[in-house]
């Protein structure tokens, strides 16, 4: 257990509770239970007289004694959930059904997409509307409320309505959108001028909910200010942080990069509550080898979750045994063999010849397809399974690519009403999906669906493909229009890039911060003129 130095400021007989001050100036008010004397030690000639001399003043000036150094542990009445492998926060993605395909392949803990506290506090009608950040079930436990807002009274009236419902409540201090600038939440409460406001949120949500209260932050400029706010966090009663290892941005510029996880590290190290590292992962192996390099106590995905739901799935094997090992490796090298067969039925598809040993190879995937089923079969611990390869947890089989993954996110829709929008739903499928969509020239065609059957018709199209190699053949003419479209797409983000720079020269000159400049407000709108200069990318006119 972790225990802060502190100093007692009063004994509450009213409710029996205890008044300290921890190290950065703070205040909290904790139980008893919560509460111990600090050990002794032994001190200097020099400590020994300064403290003499300190009591003879108070002496002197009326006071009776010195308030005595205390120790104190304001989380021990909060049992935290597992958190070694969490699903972040994310608006439109890790809603139910989505959290719920994610627990199956070895995700720990999820959090809930982004609540307004405000409308979420008073309105029971928004409250009762799954589409406004809050619903669940009873499996769909361990679970965190994330919430944004700058109130404290506020937060705490939103966070009532769930308590009930949820093992943590999450303050966001992370987001960068333009919403979160306009409305004075997320990311933008970290400036110094919030801090005094930011940490009596958090004390006011830690002393008053029966679930204990988790952050999640961006980095701020320098290190040190980093680290000022971790500790200020901790001290006002936060029972865990999520750090997303990037900086804050801008309204419209939100990732500037890999992420900075050696600064996870220095957090960790100067912290005593739970540290989770949030970026650069899209594997599994980059699960491992991050918390490996930071010394975090868990790993939060948001991005790599999106694209690979399954991706803690390497978490539900367990200690890997020798024979164990065997299983995957084995599985792993039938896989590449498959790889290549299908490989080599594309290239016969393209009407080229294939060599004697190719045909060999080809001719062996019927069996191959057969090895890997019983493999998988084998990996977990199914009917069949040779016994010193089962798993100590069975697993799920593993969904074999990105367009299984979409109907096993499509299944739990179903099993989980009511569904989410169907952007929601394309958003979801086109991200696990994206290569099998792409090779096929039906990404377009995917994301342009106005309803869940013609999705479906389009995943079904994709499946075809790929279950009978050599029926796929290249649409020249698509292929173009898909070039052209890129080529315009990359254009707009290069005239994007150009207002920000242009921004940020004014706002040099005004001696005013990006930010400021910016305000709440996007790209200027209109059309663009495809290979032109827009005209407010102009100099002109911006001295004023």
């Amino acid at each position: 257990e972790a225990w802060y130095a502190c100093t007692l400021i009063r004994y509450r007989a009213k409710d029996n509770n205890v008044k300290v001050r921890w190290e950065d100036g703070t205040v909290s008010v904790l139980e008893p239970h919560e509460v111990r004397r600090s050990r002794k030690r032994a001190s200097s000639k020099g400590e020994a007289s300064e403290a003499a001399e300190k009591k003879r003043k108070l002496h002197l000036q009326g006071t009776s004694s010195i308030p005595p150094a205390l120790e104190a542990h304001p989380g021990s009445r909060h049992k935290l959930p597992p958190h070694r492998y969490v699903m972040a926060p994310m608006v439109g993605g890790s809603e139910l059904p989505f959290r719920m395909l994610s627990r199956r392949y070895g995700t720990q803990l999820c959090y809930t997409p982004m609540i307004y506290s405000g409308p979420f506090s008073r309105d029971a009608a928004y409250r009762a509307n799954p589409l406004n950040g809050f619903q669940t079930c009873p499996e769909d436990r361990p679970l965190v409320a994330h919430f944004c807002g700058n109130d404290p009274e506020v937060l705490l009236a939103a966070a009532r309505h769930v308590a009930d419902r949820v093992d943590a409540v999450d303050l966001n201090l992370g987001c960068p959108q333009r919403v979160a600038h306009a409305e004075h939440f997320g990311s933008y409460l970290l400036d110094p001028c919030d801090r005094d406001l930011v940490c009596r949120i958090v004390k006011r949500l830690s002393e008053a909910l029966p679930v204990p209260v988790f952050c999640k932050i961006r980095l701020l400029d320098n290190l040190e200010d980093t680290l000022q706010l971790a500790r200020q966090l901790e001290a006002s009663g936060a029972s865990l942080l999520a750090v997303h290892a990037r900086y804050r941005g801008t309204p419209t510029h939100r990732r500037d990069g890999p992420a900075h996880l050696e600064q996870v590290t220095a957090i960790k190290k100067i912290l005593r509550i739970p540290v989770l590292a949030n970026g650069n992962v899209k594997t599994w192996d980059d699960v491992v080898a991050n918390l490996a390099s930071t010394g975090a106590d868990g790993i939060m995905s948001a991005e790599g979750m999106l694209d690979d739901p399954c991706l803690f799935a390497g978490a539900l094997e367990g200690p890997a045994t020798p024979k164990v090992q065997a299983c995957g490796n084995d599985l792993r090298k039938v896989e590449k063999k498959l790889r290549q067969v299908d490989a080599l039925l594309e290239k016969q598809a393209a009407g080229k010849k294939l060599g004697p040993d190719e045909l060999e190879k080809v001719a062996q995937r019927a069996d191959l397809r057969r090895e890997r089923k019983q493999l998988l079969r084998s990996a977990a611990g199914g009917e069949g399974a040779d016994k010193p390869c089962a798993r100590a947890q069975a697993a799920p089989e593993m969904p074999e690519d990105g367009l299984k993954k979409a109907r096993l996110y499509l299944s739990s829709v179903a099993r989980y009403p009511p569904a989410p929008p169907l952007s929601t739903l394309i958003f979801h499928c086109r991200r696990m999906a994206k290569a099998e969509l792409t090779k096929f020239q039906l990404l377009e065609d995917f994301v342009s669906c106005d309803d869940l059957k013609a999705a479906e018709d389009v995943l079904s199209k994709a499946e075809k493909f790929r279950d009978k190699p050599g029926s796929f053949k290249v649409n020249r003419d698509k292929e173009q229009k898909d070039r052209e479209m890129r080529a315009k797409q990359s254009y707009e983000k290069e005239c994007r890039r150009k207002f920000e720079q242009r921004m940020a020269r004014k706002a040099q000159r005004l001696g005013k911060s990006l930010g400021e400049v910016m305000k709440a407000s996007a790209v200027p709108g209109g059309s663009l003129s495809f290979g032109s200069e827009p005209s407010w990318l102009l100099e002109k006119d911006d001295m004023a």
